[in-house]
């Protein structure tokens, strides 16, 4: 995995793109703009191709509507074939330097509210075997599904939910 593509896939609005193919299989501009529909359709077209481009999706049907191509998209199923440590390591640090980023541009805003926006951040040590774990991941899945798929609508307005599950760095395995 090269530098560009880790730089592709953490753009909000291609991660958005992608978001739509994981739930729904597949997909034209057509539809996924319907649930984007924040993202103006020149700039989702720039998206997809930037995604084809790179590997990420693929063309899983063409057809012809009045006189033009329509393209239905789908996600290549390895897109980063067998990615090493090194490349998932890469990935993870471009997500956490976004979101520092995302930090720092919102709290240069005149009008960041944290209170009001809902802004937080946690962090927990919880023992868990992997049977635990993955439990635990299935729950906070199934909640987290149930507002995947809500576009866009009075009072609604993007918040990034970031989710990171990490090994306890402590001296000793188990002991605090």
């Amino acid at each position: 995995m090269d530098r560009e593509f880790a730089e592709i896939v953490l753009n909000p609005v291609r991660q958005r793109i992608v978001q739509y193919l994981l739930i729904n299989g597949r997909g034209t501009v057509a539809e996924i703009g319907r649930v984007l529909s924040d993202v103006p359709r020149a700039s989702l077209y720039r998206h997809v191709n930037l995604l084809l481009e790179a590997g990420c999706i693929q063309v899983a049907e063409e057809r012809a509507v009045r006189g033009a191509v329509e393209r239905t998209y789908a996600l290549v199923e390895k897109p980063m074939g067998d990615p090493g440590p090194e490349d998932i390591a890469r990935l993870m640090q471009g997500m956490i330097a976004r979101l520092q980023l995302s930090f720092a541009r919102y709290f240069a805003r005149p009008d960041a509210d944290p209170a009001r926006d809902g802004l937080g951040l946690s962090s927990s040590v919880l023992m868990l075997t992997d049977e635990e774990l993955r439990e635990l991941l299935g729950r906070i899945g199934a909640v987290y599904n149930d507002y995947i798929q809500n576009g866009p609508g009075e009072g609604r307005r993007p918040r990034n939910i970031f989710w990171i599950i990490a090994p306890e760095d402590g001296e000793e395995e188990g002991k605090c």
